[in-house]
């Protein structure tokens, strides 16, 4: 599989990273991007992965890959491990490409078999001649996805890996919900920058009623109110909804949840249920 160089606009490289804004670094990314194929189109997907946050680089990734059109190329460079002899893989699965490291950040794709083929990336005779250990997204990942965005083919980027050779995170689904007669013990999983707090619990791919919730608890404070839209919800009343992503998120109406309640990524979050054996599947990690 490769991609198709004569189709109208340039090959789109969406950009998940831990670099943040201070530095140089997404520049440099998307400059060595642009030194080997200057038919790309850099897209920045997200530069505040917290760092070294392998679980966060891969709810992005699978959160958001599919909004884009087929043929694009993901590259994620969450790296706690660069420069040591972890490998740097591709891959292919529904239409699009991945480049990344090889630490769990395809762990969703791959539980979910979306992920089709892999290899790993062997380095090329068109990159830098230095190469530095500490910025191997730089100097190895981002020539990789530059060689795809220009029409080489898949298999040339080096030898074939099987699917399960490759690194799976431990809890390798968003949901890390357990079961407790009448409850459903959850997670944070993230704050944006509004103050909603996004949880673990995902209805649809949990299979969870929500005619059936009674609220949810976190820290001290139980939530109860549930709403379709944020307008709907009461003045300064922390209440939750199904967000854009699909997960149960608490929110405040023009306001900030995570500061109302006082709780970070992390944080455990009961579910309560009006009727646990009427709950017909719930997928434990």
């Amino acid at each position: 599989m490769r991609i198709n160089v004569d189709s109208p606009g340039p090959a789109i490289v969406t950009l998940i990273t831990d670099f943040g804004w201070q530095d140089a670094y997404v520049g440099q990314l998307k400059g060595r991007l642009l030194h080997s194929c200057r038919h790309i189109l850099p897209l920045d997907l997200n530069h505040a992965i917290p760092p070294w946050d392998i679980a966060a680089a891969a709810r992005c990734l699978y959160d958001s890959y599919s909004f884009f059109p087929l043929g694009s190329i993901h590259l994620v460079v969450v790296d706690p491990g660069v420069g040591s002899e972890r490998r740097l893989l591709a891959a292919t699965g529904q239409g699009h490409f991945f480049v990344c490291p090889d630490n769990g950040i395809l762990s969703h794709l791959l539980e979910e078999n979306r992920i089709e083929k892999a290899r790993e990336i062997s380095r090329s005779s068109d990159e830098f001649l230095r190469i530095s250990p500490t910025f191997h997204g730089r100097d190895i990942l981002a020539p990789a996805a530059a060689r795809l965005a220009c029409g080489r083919s898949f298999d040339a980027l080096g030898p074939a890996l099987a699917l399960n050779q490759l690194i799976r995170l431990e809890k390798a689904k968003p949901n890390a919900a357990a079961m407790t007669p009448n409850k459903l013990k959850g997670q944070v999983l993230s704050v944006d920058q509004f103050g909603n707090i996004r949880t673990s619990f995902h209805p649809l791919r949990d299979h969870i009623n929500l005619a059936l919730l009674s609220g949810l608890r976190i820290k001290t404070i139980v939530v109860s109110i549930q709403v379709a839209t944020y307008a709907e919800a009461p003045a300064d009343t922390p209440c939750f909804l199904i967000d854009s992503g699909g997960y149960i998120e608490v929110a405040v109406n023009q306001g900030n949840a995570a500061q109302a309640i006082g709780c970070q990524p992390g944080d455990p979050v009961r579910l309560q249920l009006k009727a646990i054996n009427s709950l017909h599947k719930v997928n434990p990690v």
